[in-house]
């Protein structure tokens, strides 16, 4: 191919990739007004609570539901609940960030606190006495057995086309 051609398909590259570009007036919008919303309590001065909504995985394991959630810096004893509510399972705590900083000139002293719920339905029979929870190394991984009766009403459901 001439240098000519290698131009040309450069250029249809570049094209494709602003084509593929999508605009997004409201999200950007929400993005915007969310900042604005952010910062008005630094501008009166006031603290913003802080956000905290830890990473959750759920999958179905050996006639289980897994469920892991990345809570690093937290007392599992102390911050963090486990309860069944009728077939809801229901992770929720809080995380304290705290920063001290002691130089010179200079003293820094912030605490942040922020509260998290997750929230996950589960199949008809679960035993709650079965449920089983483990912490370790930042990681919460709750363990929920599945009755038999549950795990065999799932099923494929076969896709028909045309």
């Amino acid at each position: 191919m001439g240098e000519a051609g290698m131009e040309s398909l450069a250029q249809a590259r570049e094209v494709t990739a602003v084509e593929l570009k999508v605009w997004t007036p409201f999200l950007d919008l929400q993005r915007e007004m969310r900042s604005l919303f952010d910062r008005f309590p630094r501008i009166l001065g006031e603290t913003p609570e802080f956000e905290f909504s830890p990473t959750t995985d759920v999958v179905r394991e050996n006639g289980s539901i897994v469920v892991t959630a990345e809570l690093p810096g937290i007392d599992p004893q102390k911050d963090v609940q486990i309860m069944l509510e009728g077939d809801m399972l229901v992770i929720k705590g809080q995380k304290v960030a705290e920063k001290e900083i002691t130089e010179k000139d200079r003293y820094l002293h912030e605490r942040h606190f922020g509260s998290f719920e997750r929230r996950l339905p589960l199949p008809d029979g679960v035993d709650p006495d079965s449920i089983a929870a483990t912490y370790d190394k930042g990681v919460l991984t709750v363990r929920v057995p599945v009755p038999a009766e549950a795990a065999e009403k799932a099923r494929s459901i076969p896709i028909k086309v045309g």
